[in-house]
């Protein structure tokens, strides 16, 4: 079931947790290493930028004037396709070099098919860029926003803040030290925004007729437009001063040298007069370009093109697309690379793509004149390809867990996941499409891929903190899907999957009454309950109502014949055992979840087993014992891939072993490895290096110092 009874006290799933308090100690440490981050996150500029030299001159006018002074806002607005990507990405290259801290990038995703970016999601990403460690992440807005203001005072950084819904999802992101610079782009004027902060609006207006012009010469050069410049113009004046437009146009007629413009005007507007069903979505010039530009794609590639209406994000990867397009990878990258040179996409990454959100608007407008089946049979694909990579992620992530039993079919090509590494790294790349496609689902009324996907969401908390969140708005569109399809096992698992989620967030009255709600008479899994309260109140030092929990959630687990299960029962009363000094009593629970961990195939339990009563025997002054047992568990964790920080914590404490036997000299070696692998990991590497320097000088003080 849910993953509270995998999640024991191994410290394999949830991270340190920084308080609101903690801020400026988090501070100091993300400064304090030695490592100054300096990130650079623009896309890549066009290489044709024309144009808007009055707001690249408005932009230039509000530079923030050396270290002095305040920090600066500049609004650019206007309507979707105007250019304000283009151009916010244009200039922020162009001045960059004075920002030597580094130019901070993200789409803020206001405007589109998927949700907005949550400020907080967005602070989590510069905080990480900015050199904070995962588990020094603060999870609330205030915080985080603190924490990062923190770390831009005495730099400058430029931040750009593309595609904003609201003042409200800007304001947190903003930097207030003198230096610093940022540049937000919105459909919205963003109103609210300039009452509570000095920003400086830059509206950006259609292109007039001379910078259209200028555009057309930029992509087709000069020859052409000039021995038509009566078409030209016409061509320019069928846009509508739409950049994105202009910029489709041009590119189309570019890959046809053979092609008058004079041809190209006249069957735009004979598209113009057609009405195909897809009119109204943008203005009526510019939907004659985009259907135009459209028409004149091939049956393959206009068939693509629709498929990617479907797609839940406007972000994909080939594979993904050839799932949703039914074909092969390479077919699909050469037809995506074809809409790329066209302007109808663009890259982003290797095997990675971009649809502009109005052209993907237009798609699945074109793509609803599609058959019902040939809709359907789209949408089945993309949401199971997405599904179905995620459950192998999430089996990879969660070997021997208790995972949900729903049947999804493969579908398309399957990006190659070898280890937990690899999956966790496709987790964290797809998790806003993920997020995506289970809101799709349920609105599409596809229940059983948003009850799947739910139940693979529990990776989010390998992630930083803020974004634990996420996986708790999934397990609740799970749970709705699931009561739609009248599923009650795949509802109980993920209450009580949410109830979990809501305990790792210290919701403690939520968990609580969350588990709560699964002990009743018809549940034949009353046991989960019960583990659910004991791991509440053992996360909250109520040590005796935890152990009471566990006691009668034992006899229930048994009649189960559930090994694993059982086994974590009894790791999380060794544990309650050692904290109340009751170490022999430990030992006989850590035997018996030893045990059971071999039985049922948990490696890293079974391995942790060997940890838990290191910790015990230290306790206890058996050194030589906890060092043999500590040795056991690093041997045993260095053989499994994906947990290094396991390893990590193991050195540390066959260290502290090593201190007590007086082996200072290993002991500081130890302390090194791991403070080298935490490092590594981006964690929280301080109170080992710490250590390792106090042990290092007390192994090389002379012996009578």
């Amino acid at each position: 079931m849910g993953d509270q009874r995998g999640v024991s006290d191994s410290g394999s799933v949830t991270g340190p947790v920084v308080q609101a308090g903690s801020v400026g100690q988090a501070a100091a440490s993300a400064l304090g290493r030695g490592i100054d981050p300096v990130p650079r996150q623009l896309p890549a500029p066009v290489r044709d930028f024309t144009g808007r030299e009055h707001q690249i001159a408005a932009l230039d006018s509000v530079l923030p004037n050396g270290a002095t002074g305040h920090s600066t806002v500049a609004v650019l607005d206007g309507t979707g396709g105007v250019g304000k990507t283009t151009l916010a990405t244009y200039w922020a290259h162009r001045v960059q070099d004075q920002f030597p801290d580094g130019a901070l990038f993200v789409n803020l995703r206001g405007y589109g098919p998927s949700a907005p970016l949550d400020s907080v999601v967005v602070l989590c990403g510069f905080l990480t860029a900015l050199g904070v460690v995962r588990g020094e992440i603060p999870a609330g807005l205030d915080a985080a926003g603190g924490l990062f203001r923190s770390l831009l005072a005495g730099r400058r950084v430029l931040v750009v803040l593309d595609n904003a819904a609201t003042a409200e999802q800007v304001r947190p992101l903003l930097p207030t030290t003198a230096g610093c610079m940022a540049v937000v782009t919105s459909r919205d004027s963003l109103t609210d925004l300039f009452v509570s902060t000095t920003a400086h609006r830059i509206s950006l207006d259609l292109f007039g007729p001379v910078e259209s012009h200028t555009l057309l010469l930029a992509v087709l050069g000069p020859g052409r437009v000039e021995q038509e410049p009566d078409a030209a113009s016409e061509l320019v004046r069928l846009c509508a001063g739409l950049p994105l437009a202009v910029r489709l146009a041009a590119t189309r007629v570019a890959s046809r040298p053979q092609w008058q413009i004079a041809d190209v005007v006249d069957e735009i507007k004979e598209d113009q007069l057609a009405d195909d069903g897809t009119s109204g979505m943008v203005g009526e010039a510019v939907q004659a370009v985009f259907d135009w530009s459209y028409t004149r794609l091939t049956a393959e590639q206009a068939q693509i093109f629709r498929f990617l209406g479907w797609h839940p994000g406007t972000e994909f990867s080939v594979p993904a697309a050839a799932a949703l397009c039914g074909l092969k990878h390479r077919e699909t990258s050469r037809y995506l690379e074809a809409l790329t040179e066209l302007h109808l996409i663009e890259p982003v990454a290797r095997h990675r793509y971009r649809i502009h959100d109005l052209l993907h608007a237009y798609a699945r407008t074109r793509a609803r004149l599609d058959t019902p089946d040939e809709q359907d049979a789209a949408r089945w694909r993309v949401l199971t390809w997405y599904t179905y990579v995620a459950q192998l992620a999430d089996q990879l992530l969660y070997p021997g867990f208790p995972s949900l039993d729903v049947q999804i079919d493969r579908v398309g090509p399957v990006p190659t996941l070898e280890n937990r590494d690899h999956a966790l790294a496709w987790l964290t790349a797809e998790q806003p499409t993920l997020y995506a496609a289970a809101r799709t689902a349920l609105e599409w009324e596809m229940f059983v891929p948003v009850v799947a996907l739910a139940a693979t969401s529990r990776f989010l908390t390998y992630q930083p903190r803020p974004l634990w969140t996420v996986r708790l708005d999934i397990e609740t569109l799970g749970i709705t899907a699931a009561r739609a399809l009248g599923d009650t096992a795949a509802e109980f698992f993920l209450r009580e999957s949410h109830s979990e989620t809501l305990s790792v967030l210290g919701r403690w009255e939520e968990a609580e009454a969350g588990f709560a709600s699964l002990d009743t008479p018809r549940n034949s899994q009353r046991y989960t309950a019960f583990i659910g309260l004991g791991g509440v109140h053992l996360k909250q030092g109520r040590l005796q109502r935890a152990r009471d929990c566990y006691q009668q959630a034992l006899p229930l687990v048994r009649s189960h014949g559930l090994a694993r299960t059982l086994a974590v029962v009894e790791g999380n009363l060794a544990t309650i055992a050692i904290r109340l000094g009751e170490y022999e009593r430990a030992l006989v629970h850590i035997d018996r979840e030893r045990d059971l961990r071999h039985q049922a195939g948990d490696q890293v339990g079974h391995v942790h087993s060997f940890y838990r009563a290191s910790t015990a025997q230290l306790a206890q002054g058996h050194h030589t014992r906890a060092l043999e047992l500590a040795e056991q568990a690093l041997a045993g964790y260095r053989e499994l891939p994906g947990i290094d920080k396991l390893v990590a914590r193991a050195l540390e404490l066959a260290a502290t072993c090593l201190e007590h036997a007086g082996d200072l000299t290993l002991a500081a070696d130890y302390l090194q490895r791991a403070a080298t692998l935490y490092t590594d990991l981006e964690l929280s590497a301080e109170a080992a290096r710490e250590r390792w320097r106090d042990v290092t000088a007390r192994a090389t003080a002379p012996p009578d110092a």
